[in-house]
């Protein structure tokens, strides 16, 4: 379930073999290292919006201090040096655009599952019906399967589903591949616009500061901005204060 909190920002809590009520972030950062892939799309229906929120990404990467450090086609490799609690933490950010990885898109998400602290994932939300990373899907969820089987899977491990009412349409589907245990997701509530890129980037700068999840949520909302009434909103879920960013504990 999702709880009203005072601050603005909502969370669930899963009273399934744990107790645990707040992330575990500083799993992330264990071993001196943390290593984050955000893939953007690719869009499928046609449109390029995609490509310019690489682009916004990147720049806002290196305004946050992050430093390129590799280019290929459809990748950009950032890096950056930052303190926490005493200890000093280097941090890799791939930055993918779906569309023109000259690799394999399907394997590098398998990786990411397996491997990486923070996925980050923007594309379409297909209507509940799938998340829109191609016109083969099972492809992604197969991979899915696959990395949260890997033996050398990362104990912990966080989600953000940047798509259009991620909450309601992932919140428990997502859950049966990731599973439970050791696994945290940021989600969105309303249909959200495609071209905001910068609540990804303030996850990132205050997963570094050491801030807790309360702030982190509430920062992440203030730089979305205020979600936009779409069609299909229920009448009684046009609230002046809504918010669209939720976290779930797992």
């Amino acid at each position: 379930m999702y709880f009203p909190i005072r601050k603005k920002w909502t969370r669930c809590h899963k009273m399934k073999k744990t107790a645990r009520i707040a992330p575990k972030y500083d799993m992330m950062f264990s071993g001196g290292k943390f290593n984050a892939t955000l893939l953007i799309g690719p869009d499928p229906f046609g449109a390029f919006y995609d490509y310019s929120v690489f682009q916004g990404a990147r720049l806002k990467l290196k305004k946050t201090g992050f430093e390129l450090i590799g280019h290929s086609v459809g990748l950009d490799t950032f890096e950056t040096v930052f303190n926490y609690n005493g200890d000093s933490i280097r941090a890799r950010i791939r930055l993918v655009h779906g569309r023109s990885y000259s690799g394999g898109l399907q394997e590098l998400w398998r990786e990411s599952l397996a491997y990486e602290d923070l996925v980050y994932l923007k594309t379409h939300a297909g209507y509940g019906k799938h998340l829109s990373l191609s016109d083969d899907v099972s492809c992604f969820t197969d991979a899915m399967t696959e990395g949260f089987s890997h033996p050398d899977r990362k104990e912990y491990q966080l989600y953000y589903l940047d798509c259009c009412k991620s909450e309601m349409y992932y919140k428990d589907m997502f859950r049966e591949y990731v599973g439970y245990e050791g696994v945290d997701l940021i989600l969105h509530q309303w249909f959200c616009n495609y071209i905001i890129i910068g609540p990804v980037v303030v996850l990132l700068r205050e997963l570094m500061a050491g801030s807790g999840f309360e702030t982190i949520v509430a920062e992440m909302n203030e730089e979305y901005g205020v979600p936009h009434v779409d069609a299909e909103d229920d009448p009684e879920d046009l609230k002046q204060d809504r918010k669209m960013v939720t976290f779930c504990v797992g």
